[in-house]
């Protein structure tokens, strides 16, 4: 089962390389424009500051010494063939409008003498795309295919285990003859290691087969081999019992006979209901309300040995989708134990909604106690030399109502006895589908 929503391997693989693709992108375009900046700003301040130290030095050699004047770059000096958009600027490294046109300007000052040289950066411009921009271009080109093609090759080697996954998906755990894999397919495809993983999923389910064969066939067997000499007993029980004559001591050695063959009985059909892996769906409700009369009842002379009164309270029809040995089994095992702890007390089973509650007037238990109640073999320690058994009537409790999705509460205070309470949601609607037996 999915525990939340979980990213396939594709997908997280797919982010992966999303990721490192805009990291990547992400750097080699600052990496275009740091590189244009340094070719256009840092290089050309550096040469403009250059050619204007060669220009005064030359000056102070040959004051006739003539202005810069190639295909990129003028020099001026203050003067009336000064452009008008240098007048006034002061020393330093800028780009300016000169005659509508963008240029790169350098203005230095000696002697009382100001010279201006404009250069025209488009030339540079063109050298830092060719031998910049456009290689860190090919550059982020290259690798975003080889990135690519790296992603195509990761998903083709974990494709293998990817369809493996889908093929678990896919396996029905409920299906009668037992759970079938069909992985000849993924055997095909896949590497050394998910080889290893196929072979080993086909020996567990095999070992898994053969485990619940087994367990099948024991709890059949060992139904029908304890439900017989159980039934031998209880059939010469009948006959001893038909004798009114015997004497009282008699009579009550027949009942105690009768009430543990009864309890084996129950435990019996417990320990077969507890064997199904799943609940076990009817098409017919369950009458809780017949249950309780019935077993209130047969556990009446119980009742009467610990000297309780035992009180039956119906406030309406109650109904379980479930089968009546589990239904039951909750409530025979609910009473016995509240009859076992419970002296000279009170015992009162109610029915109401969808609802079930035993309470007693017994020993209760303490809050450390009720937490440890429901657990297999546990006794309270006031309750101990009161019951006999082993302990295990509330565990068994517990496993049905989570087996069949029913609410189980219990409160306790010591000696003021327990109660127990069972709901059964949903137990007004219609039956829910059938799931495996």
């Amino acid at each position: 089962m999915r525990m939340g929503v979980r990213r396939g391997l594709s997908a997280r693989l797919g982010r992966l390389f999303a990721v490192q693709l805009t990291v990547i992108g992400a750097a080699t375009v600052a990496g275009i424009f740091a590189t244009q900046a340094v070719v256009e700003d840092l290089l050309t301040r550096q040469a403009l500051a250059l050619e204007a130290e060669h220009y005064w030095q030359r000056r102070a050699e040959d004051d006739g010494h003539p202005l810069p004047d190639t295909a990129n770059m003028r020099g001026f000096l203050d003067g009336s063939s000064l452009p008008a958009d240098l007048e006034g600027e002061p020393a330093g490294f800028r780009r300016l409008a000169v005659e509508g046109r963008s240029r790169l300007v350098h203005v230095s000052e000696r002697g009382g003498e100001r010279l201006y040289l404009v250069f025209n950066a488009s030339q540079v411009s063109d050298l830092a795309f060719y031998f910049g921009i456009l290689p860190l271009s090919a550059v982020l080109l290259l690798m975003y295919v080889l990135l690519f093609v790296a992603y195509r090759w990761s998903r083709a080697a974990l494709s293998p285990l990817v369809r493996l996954a889908r093929e678990l998906e896919t396996v029905d755990f409920d299906r009668p003859g037992g759970v079938a894999l069909h992985l000849d397919g993924v055997r095909t495809v896949a590497d050394a290691e998910v080889a290893t993983m196929v072979d080993a999923l086909d020996g567990f389910t095999n070992r898994l087969d053969a485990a619940i064969e087994r367990e099948r066939l024991f709890t059949r067997d060992a139904g029908h081999e304890l439900r017989t000499p159980l039934a031998v007993f209880k059939g010469s029980l009948d006959l001893l019992e038909r004798n009114p004559d015997r004497p009282s001591h008699d009579r009550r050695a027949l009942a105690r006979m009768r009430r543990t063959a009864d309890d084996m009985e129950s435990l019996l059909e417990t320990l077969l209901t507890l064997a199904h892996e799943e609940a076990v769906a009817t098409d017919v409700p369950v009458q809780v309300g017949d249950i309780v009369a019935e077993e209130a009842g047969r556990l009446a002379d119980l009742a009467e040995e610990r000297q309780n009164r035992l009180t039956v309270r119906e406030g309406g029809a109650l109904q379980a989708w479930a089968p009546v040995p589990a239904v039951r089994v909750v409530i025979a095992n609910l009473l016995r134990n509240a009859l076992a702890y419970t002296d000279n007390g009170e015992v009162e089973i109610s029915v109401e909604g969808q609802r079930l509650r035993v309470s007693d007037t017994g020993v209760g238990m303490s809050r450390q106690e009720l937490a440890r109640a429901f657990d297999p073999f546990y006794r309270a320690e006031a309750g101990r030399a009161m019951a006999h058994g082993h302990g295990l009537g509330l565990s068994i409790v517990r496993r049905l109502t989570a087996q069949y999705g029913w609410t189980l509460q219990a409160r306790s205070s010591p000696g003021h006895g327990t109660s127990v309470e069972v709901q059964f949601p949903g137990a007004d609607e219609s039956p829910p589908g059938k799931r495996r037996q």
